[in-house]
């Protein structure tokens, strides 16, 4: 699975391709990393993924059948064991021995099922970002999934300079002070790391509802760490600079983990889990309601600046950078060195 080719992601990586409860006895599709990817579970309840597609004519295996734990093409009959390997045909006679789709070594971990895209051989689960601590005991986790036409560096770069939140969250995430908040970029071999406090000021609006800080000041912390292409984990805080009760902290545990789809899709499946409130479901409806709406915000911008890049067709066009974007150009290039180590006659795609 590590052929040469042309991109902007790492094949030889772990990824998320679902969230745990997404993966059922019923088959799930995907399509990950430009790969056709099928979903589902042994009676045991183990998790399989095989390439979705029939070595005999090609048909989508998620439109077929189990029999016990063995997929039935729905086509022309071949039937696959969870390994992959063909064990009959409609004729009776002996499966070639080439009739195999391939078989994606997969983890459970956390919230996620994962996915290794790379040569089956060099997959480590040990390597798999450890987000269980996040949804434990003591948290209040909600969860979603949403595809998104641009290419899968574009969300990091969204997540990475918060300065977008007083404008396309106002009122919701954002405050007009936050945008000028110094970001102070920590950088190591693999991994990108931002901090950002905003000391005694109103927190914004969402987190003043479900918090029970309207009318308080806060100092509000924001810290965000990318340990591999596949992942965003963010934590925000607020300290209560005028407790009512013996309570002063407030954390909010964003997971983001963002998968290719293709050079120009991807899927984000996120992850908030909340230390406040906990089992509260009218503070889990308006987090929902106001979470929703945010992220439905960036949807709605990265989908338009994907459609600007697609039509605007200027070979001379640049865009500008400023220090907000330094965590985002360090993330890319991470991502080409990751490439390049990987799988070094392939072609490193830069989206700007």
């Amino acid at each position: 699975m590590s052929d040469n080719h042309s991109s902007s992601y790492p094949r030889q990586l772990w990824w998320v391709a679902a969230l745990r409860e997404e993966v059922t006895r019923t088959f799930t599709s995907r399509w990950i990393a430009d790969r056709p990817v099928l979903l589902y579970r042994r009676a045991d309840g183990s998790p399989v993924a095989l390439d979705n597609r029939c070595v005999h004519r090609s048909y989508p295996l998620s439109s077929s059948w189990l029999e016990g734990d063995n997929v039935v093409c729905g086509y022309h009959g071949f039937t696959y064991r969870p390994d992959g390997k063909c064990i009959r045909v409609p004729s009776g006679e002996t499966p070639p021995p080439d009739a195999q789709v391939h078989s994606y070594p997969v983890v459970e971990s956390g919230p996620f099922l994962w996915i290794w895209t790379g040569d089956p051989d060099a997959a480590d689960p040990t390597t798999v970002p450890d987000t269980s601590p996040m949804t434990g005991d003591g948290w209040t986790v909600i969860t979603g999934h949403y595809e998104i036409e641009a290419n899968y560096l574009d969300l990091h770069e969204n997540l990475l300079d918060l300065t977008h939140f007083s404008y396309l969250h106002a009122g919701n995430l954002g405050t007009d002070a936050w945008a000028s908040v110094p970001v102070q970029v920590e950088l190591s071999d693999e991994t990108v790391r931002t901090v950002r406090l905003l000391e005694n000021h109103e927190p914004p609006g969402l987190y003043a509802r479900v918090m029970g800080l309207v009318g308080h000041t806060v100092d509000r912390h924001a810290v965000a760490t990318v340990p591999t292409p596949a992942i965003h984990l963010a934590l925000g805080r607020l300290v209560d600079l005028q407790p009512e009760t013996d309570r002063t902290d407030y954390n909010l545990y964003v997971i983001h983990a963002i998968t290719p789809i293709s050079e120009n899709e991807l899927h984000q499946f996120w992850v908030i889990s909340r230390d406040f409130a906990v089992g509260d479901d009218s503070v889990t409806d308006q987090l929902l309601a106001g979470t929703k709406q945010a992220f439905q915000e960036d949807v709605d911008a990265l989908n338009a600046i994907s459609d600007m890049k697609r039509r605007d067709g200027r070979k001379d066009y640049r865009q500008v950078s400023t220090t907000s974007d330094k965590a985002g150009h360090q993330l890319r290039r991470l991502v080409g060195r990751a490439i390049r180590r990987d799988e070094p006659h392939a072609r490193v795609v830069q989206h700007a």
